[in-house]
Order: structure tokens, then sequence, then C-alpha cells
């Protein structure tokens, strides 16, 4: 049975992916931020004994991340890093504080969680790591910390994936675009604005639709088992086809 380890698990994407994990055999660690983002998770869920969810706030000091990660036994052959976002940071002048924060969020945090178990994976020679990015990143209208904190993300995942390939260390990123979960501003807007939504779906998205957890969960279920073999540092593209 291989341990699979979500960083991340109250969005409305990983929630519906937990629902299929628990029926690959895997043995789940889920971490939440607090009790509030833990309410968006279905009560049969968190009282599934093949659930752990364990509560690790990326924004913790690496010493506190490492520590909630040892005192809750946590375990990885696979890693699936969900968590990510942005501050609405102001373009200049640059504030420092808000930077370091969007960076550890998106990418240097997951590095670290990453690199604990990275000794084991190569021991064991298996490993899947799994990041997300977005299409957004190359938009020039997306904010500059945030496109540089996912550039930065994605050339990680390019980089590492020749350097872990050789012990069967596979490190993928899945990027995105609009996809409408449940809890997410998308979802709220398609029951809210559905004309609006389907209107910027038309001129967005060349099949005229967003997204739904299940266009990337099943992508996801295949690309982090032991099925894949031979995707390595991939960037892939799961957006209805950008204009």
């Amino acid at each position: 049975m291989k341990n699979l380890l979500i960083v991340g698990s109250t969005s409305g994407i990983m929630i519906s992916s937990l629902k299929v994990f628990l029926k690959q055999n895997y043995r789940i660690f889920a971490t939440y931020n607090d009790r509030k983002s833990l309410k968006n998770i279905p009560k049969n869920l968190i009282k599934n004994k093949k659930i752990k969810f364990v509560k690790i706030n990326l924004l913790m000091s690496d010493k506190e991340i490492i520590k909630a990660l040892n005192k809750n036994k946590v375990k990885a052959d696979i890693i699936i890093n969900a968590v990510g976002g942005s501050f609405g940071i102001k373009e200049y002048p640059y504030d420092m504080k808000l930077w370091n924060k969007l960076l550890n969020l998106n990418i240097l945090k997951h590095i670290l969680i990453n690199n604990h178990f990275l000794k084991q994976m190569i021991k064991n020679k298996f490993g899947r790591i799994l990041f997300f990015s977005t299409t957004a990143v190359d938009d020039p209208n997306t904010s500059i910390s945030y496109s540089v904190s996912k550039a930065l993300l994605e050339n990680y995942v390019k980089k590492s994936a020749t350097i872990f390939g050789k012990y069967n260390i596979l490190i993928n990123c899945i990027k995105t675009s609009i996809i409408a979960a449940k809890n997410n501003n998308w979802y709220k807007a398609t029951i809210q604005k559905p004309n609006e939504v389907n209107e910027l779906a038309k001129k967005y998205i060349a099949v005229e639709e967003i997204g739904k957890p299940q266009d990337l969960i099943n992508f996801i279920n295949l690309i982090i088992s032991t099925k894949n073999n031979f995707m390595n540092g991939s960037i892939v593209s799961i957006d209805g086809g950008m204009k």
C-alpha cells in the first residue's frame, strides 16, 4: 500500500480527488490550515480511517512544519502539492514581506516538505510528486509576484525531474485555467452569474466551457500512479484550449 500525502486537501478539487483516491488503496495523509478550512471536508471523509488529517499551515516556520509531520508520523511515497494562492500584492513599490509570504506558500514550503521525504523515496526507488501551476502565468496582466512564484515552481519541476528521475521519482506539474470546484469563486460565479461565466468561457476557452474537478482528477490519478513510468519533468496544460 502506497502512502499518499496531499498538501492542501480542503479545496473543492482535492475533496473530489479524495473520494477517488480512497478507491485506489492508498494510505492517505491530508493537510489542512485550520478548523475553518476543515469544515469544507464532508464528515464521512473526516471519519474515514484510511485518511489522517494533519494540521499544517504553510506559513508556519520550517521547524513547526517538520515537527507536525514527525508528530503525526506522516509518510509519503506520493505527494500532491495543492496549496497556492495570491495576496493581491501591489506591483510597485514591492512589499518584500508579502513577496516572501507568497513564495513560501506557492513553492518554498512545498520544497521543504518534499525534501523531508526524498531520502526515503530514493531508498525505496519510488516516488511521485505533483505540483499545480496556472495558465495565468502566461498572461501579461497577471501580477509580477504571482507569475514569478509559479514560474519558479515550473522550473523547479523541470530541473528536479532530471536529478531524481534515476531513482524512479517522477516530478510533474499540471497547469490549469478556470476550474469551477465547490467552495471556489468560479463555482460561486456559475451559480450567481451563469450567463457571464458562459460568455467568458466562449471568449477565452476553445471548448467554450469552464473546467470541472473531474476534468483534472482522472489525469491526476494516472500521473501519480505506478502506471506512469515515463512522464517526468512535464508541465501539462489542462485548460480547455486557452485562446
